[in-house]
């Protein structure tokens, strides 16, 4: 199930709108943070570093100069992104974190408990929430149905940048509000898509709130955009190694030959796997195809695997995401990335793996097996600032 509310949202002006859809994230972030800065640090002395006391203080000039404006009603709103012919349509509302901490709500990804202590710092000194959880479910003809029948009134809010329009739908009508409400909580299980580490934030903070602070039922939940699963799009993810020391690669490549077939790529183009068990290497200006040979009763996914056989035993990396060493590329443009990193670094290892589907994705979670840290790119990446809310 999934406890969905209404909830009053914090919108900027036209002009901040078209001038952060105009941005584009690197394909190796994406974090909502670096919006949050580029948006309110508009008065930022030079030389100075960005503080949340400092976007806080923004913040409040920017509401008062009514540079935000904030919605008269709580209301839920339908997202739609439009890029060339594919459409993505999903729902805008607040979760109970309750559903996670009841089980309702599964995620696939490992998580660092140090790397939410920002998240933390900045819910509780600047008391803003912007980019949104990114939920995924099965196909649910209902949900569909009420969607298509609010979308046939005219959006609300249209913004169009990088050949992508943005719609919304603001939903005030109750009726329309519990029966979507219903519809979501009759779905057996949702999924986390993105934002694992602002869930486990939220549940922190909230935590934390109910000890020092007067019980709020703000604190009770997050903001959650919520899509189908058929629209979901999981796009590569890479892995670029840059090794702390040196080493001996014919070590490595007698190693990886124990458990994996490698093969030379032909005409030694880049590597893209299609299918699982297999992977591609970058190594001292070759591509090769590996794939695993030995027996597999764990079923583990290819990032664990990789994670497991590979780096663990032989680069020493236990956490992609915190070790300098490595750094995960992800999104269309990923193979390309990680072409220029490979020619300003000759030591470069890369590993190129089959991306997985909407339902694997699903059922890894189902299962309860976490993901390396950043082993998928999952779109929509959803702009930060569209819809804020205040805590």
């Amino acid at each position: 199930m999934a406890t969905i509310r209404p909830f009053v949202a914090l919108r900027p002006q036209e002009v901040y709108i078209d001038k952060m859809l105009a941005l584009k994230a690197s394909s190796c972030n994406g974090r909502s943070n670096g919006g949050i800065a580029g948006m309110l640090d508009n008065r930022l002395p030079e030389n100075k570093e960005l503080t949340n006391a400092h976007i806080s203080a923004n913040l409040k000039k920017m509401i008062l100069a009514g540079d935000f404006y904030q919605e008269e009603h709580p209301c839920i709103f339908i997202y739609e992104i439009t890029q060339g012919t594919h459409v993505q349509t999903g729902v805008w509302a607040v979760t109970d974190l309750d559903d996670f901490e009841n089980g309702h709500i599964k995620t696939h990804e490992a998580t660092v408990d140090s790397n939410s202590v920002g998240l933390i710092n900045y819910r509780n000194e600047v008391g803003l929430e912007g980019g949104p959880l990114l939920m995924t479910y099965r196909p649910s003809r209902a949900i569909s149905s009420i969607l298509n029948q609010l979308k046939r009134a005219e959006a609300n809010s249209v913004y169009y940048a990088n050949k992508v329009f943005h719609r919304i739908w603001t939903v005030y009508d109750l009726k329309t509000i519990r029966q979507l409400s219903l519809y979501f909580a009759e779905l057996q299980h949702v999924y986390l898509a993105d934002g694992h580490h602002r869930l486990m934030a939220a549940v922190k903070y909230r935590n934390i709130a109910r000890e020092t602070l007067a019980e709020q039922a703000n604190f009770n939940f997050i903001s959650s955009f919520y899509l189908s699963s058929d629209q979901l799009r999981i796009k590569e993810s890479y892995r670029v190694i840059i090794p702390a020391e040196e080493i001996c690669v014919d070590q490595v490549f007698r190693a990886l030959k124990k458990i994996f077939s490698v093969t030379r790529s032909q005409r030694n183009e880049p590597v893209r796997p299609q299918q699982e068990r297999e992977f591609g290497l970058f190594m001292e200006g070759k591509w090769y195809r590996m794939v695993y040979k030995l027996h597999d009763r764990t079923g583990l996914p290819d990032a664990c695997l990789l994670q497991q056989k590979v780096f663990e035993p032989l680069f020493k990396i236990e956490n992609t995401e915190t070790d300098p060493q490595v750094t995960s590329v992800g999104g269309a443009g990923a193979l390309t990335e990680i072409q220029h990193m490979l020619a300003e670094n000759p030591v470069a290892i890369a590993f190129t793996l089959a991306v997985i589907n909407a339902d694997q994705l699903m059922e890894i979670a189902q299962r309860g097996i976490k993901l390396p840290p950043k082993s998928t790119w999952v779109e929509p990446k959803i702009p930060f600032g569209l819809l804020l809310r205040k805590l």
